[in-house]
């Protein structure tokens, strides 16, 4: 770029004149008058000199202060145009036109009374600056059409790649554009281009790979097609190895999750599928417990029930089983000696025609529907009848005291005799739970209370269904069990027999009452001998020993921890309700306070009216052969008898009790 001149502003020095030449042979005086002259010319010089080197010092100054003004202004201009130029206001195309309109406003420098070459030399300096600010312009048009051609590079870079990660772009094509967009990209980037071009397809090919690696994560055999493209198809050369190293091991994890998915979900479906199972197993069993048992299945149970197993083999099963029930349903609700006479019909049929699958499969039928009558009988008796229909409900029983549930038994007694006559023996009016709330009350109250109790509610339900409760409390409660077979027995002193046994289970627990441990010549042996052959089976025959034996440590506790013989003999008969005598050779319990020959009086006396009342038909079974109960009346007084509890006694012929025509036994009462 060619200098501005800038002169010599400032350089001058200015030059003495010559000396004035005074000839040597002047006189004295004329000498003193010259050297006067001289010396006031050097003076007037000097003064001169001083004065215009001081008016040259300030023109300098002057100068210098106008071009420093006009470089902050050119500045100014120039940072101001930048700033609209950076933030758009101002094309950079325009910004050269600006500046030089922006210099024109500002107009000449205007700095008077400096001499011409100090003028000149200021002149040159604002062109100076402003030059300078137009070449800084020049650099800022510059960088802005770079940095516009950049962004427009960026913009289609920008979009391309955009378009490039969508599923099943052509990046062919694509690549194929960017590849035109040289000469704009080397107006942006100059030799940098090549650079940005390569880094741009790298990552729009690891962007476009990874997406579509992303897009098949879920698909096996997508993954392993994509990963032989990348490792040895046509994609093998568009990731540099740290990209496809990276995107092959991305793929493996793909892999191996989607493995583990798998055969988790194979794992889970095998475990739902197992669950399903055993619940649709858990109905069925439950449903074919109830059809098996024969008992009553609402429409909607079995609805439920096929709903719960459809899709699993046990479906057609309870459909089957619903069948069977509508077959089986009648039976279970009949006497529980029908269901055993069916099941004999059926055996009977059998040996006179031999097995077949008919008759095998009905054989079936009926023996589970027996067996289960039976068990649930044993179970929970009143329930077990509400299953089969015998009673359609269970009365309300209020079981907060046992004042109250004396007053609340009129009702079940009734359902009680419907179950009692289908099962062909007496049958507790008390649920099982309800029988738990009572044991739970009952064991609360001290023993003299407790008996009272018991004996209050053993009255409220009658002797026979007071054994009956005694069943069903056996297994919990021994003791209080045999407080209900006592029945409101009193001694002789008028207490109730059952509060010498719970007094005596108490003292037992406390250990108040000695020990029985001889087995010889102990207690128990002992009430064992006396009672050992007098009654017909042996639960009812230790029934009564475990009641003798409580009633037994009840007198010892009174005495002070033991007892004598005649004390387990009274214990005995407190607990058998009487005395035992010999007749026709075998023990048989008597009533209490009854001597032999009464008894043998009243056993003459019953009439076949009393006979009459447990057959109506006016007849009896003796022995397979039937008889007239005015007959059978008079044969009584020779028959063997059997003690049934309560002054009860069954008549025996040849070894079989004599029944009625519907095969129930006959009963006579001693009282």
């Amino acid at each position: 770029m060619p200098r501005i001149p800038t002169g010599n502003f400032g350089n001058v020095i200015a030059q003495p004149a010559p000396r004035v030449q005074v000839p040597s042979a002047a006189n004295n005086m004329g000498a003193q008058v010259a050297n006067a002259a001289d010396n006031a010319m050097r003076t007037m010089n000097n003064m001169l000199e001083e004065e215009r080197q001081q008016q040259q010092a300030l023109d300098r100054v002057k100068s210098a202060n106008a071009v420093l003004d006009r470089e902050m202004q050119v500045e100014t201009i120039h940072s101001e145009i930048s700033q609209q130029v950076n933030d758009g206001t101002l094309p950079y195309a325009d910004a050269k036109n600006a500046y030089r309109q922006r210099i024109e406003e500002l107009g000449a420098p205007k700095v008077e009374g400096i001499d011409p070459v100090t003028a000149e030399n200021m002149t040159n300096g604002f062109r100076r600056a402003e030059f300078k600010g137009e070449s800084a312009i020049d650099g800022l048009v510059s960088k802005a059409k770079v940095a516009d051609f950049r962004a427009q590079a960026d913009g289609i870079l920008d979009k391309l790649g955009k378009k490039a990660g969508l599923p099943g772009s052509d990046m062919a094509g694509i690549s194929a554009q960017i590849d035109n967009m040289d000469k704009m990209g080397r107006q942006a980037y100059g030799a940098g281009w090549e650079k940005r071009k390569q880094d741009w397809k790298d990552n729009t090919w690891d962007a476009q790979l990874n997406q579509q690696a992303m897009s098949t994560r879920d698909n096996l055999q997508g993954i392993n097609a994509l990963q032989k493209r990348i490792t040895e198809g046509d994609y093998a050369d568009k990731l540099d190895s740290n990209r496809r190293n990276t995107l092959v091991a991305k793929l493996d994890a793909y892999k191996t999750s989607l493995i583990q998915r798998q055969e988790a979900a194979a794992a889970r479906a095998a475990r739902q599928q197992e669950l399903a199972l055993k619940k649709a197993e858990a109905e069925f069993n439950t449903f074919q417990g109830m059809a098996d048992k024969g008992t009553i299945l609402a429409p909607e149970y079995i609805d439920r029930a096929v709903a719960a197993t459809k899709g699993t083999p046990y479906q057609a099963g309870i459909v089957a089983l619903a069948k069977q029930a509508q077959e089986t349903g009648g039976i279970a609700s009949q006497p529980i000696r029908n269901q055993q006479a069916l099941l004999t019909q059926v055996d009977t049929l059998i040996a006179q025609r031999g097995r077949t699958p008919e008759l095998d499969k009905r054989r079936e039928q009926i023996a589970k529907v027996l067996n289960a009558s039976q068990a649930d009988l044993k179970e929970n008796g009143l329930r077990a009848g509400l299953e089969r229909g015998v009673i359609t409900d269970m009365a309300p029983l209020d079981v907060s005291s046992p004042e109250a549930m004396a007053g609340s038994f009129a009702k079940r007694i009734q359902q009680a005799d419907h179950v009692s006559a289908w099962a062909g023996k007496p049958v507790s009016p008390l649920d099982s739970s309800e029988a738990d709330q009572v044991r739970g009350i009952l064991e609360a109250l001290p023993p003299k209370q407790r008996s009272a109790a018991v004996a209050t509610i053993a009255q409220s339900v009658g002797p026979r269904y007071a054994s009956a409760i005694a069943e069903q409390l056996d297994g919990k409660d021994k003791a209080l069990a045999r407080a209900f077979d006592a029945a409101g027995d009193k001694t002789t002193a008028g207490r109730f027999t059952s509060e010498l046994i719970l007094k005596g289970s108490q003292a037992i627990k406390d250990g108040t009452a000695m020990k029985d441990d001889k087995k010889v010549t102990g207690w128990k042996a002992s009430i064992a001998k006396e009672i050992d052959g007098a009654l017909p089976d042996e639960r009812a025959a230790t029934a009564v020993k475990e009641s003798a034996y409580f009633i037994a440590a009840g007198i010892a506790a009174e005495k002070g921890g033991n007892v004598g013989s005649d004390d387990i003999s009274r214990a005995v008969r407190l607990a058998i309700g009487g005395s035992i005598i010999e007749r026709n050779g075998k023990k048989l319990p008597i009533p209490a306070g009854m001597e032999s020959s009464d008894f043998e009086s009243r056993v003459r006396s019953v009439s076949p009216a009393d006979i009459i009342k447990q057959a109506p038909e006016g007849k009896v079974r003796v022995g397979g052969a039937e008889m007239s109960a005015a007959d059978f009346a008079t044969s009584i007084p020779g028959q063997e008898l059997i003690y049934a509890g309560n002054g009860r006694y069954r008549v025996i012929v040849r070894g079989r009790s004599v029944t009625n025509t519907e095969g129930r036994p006959i009963f006579i009462e001693v009282r």
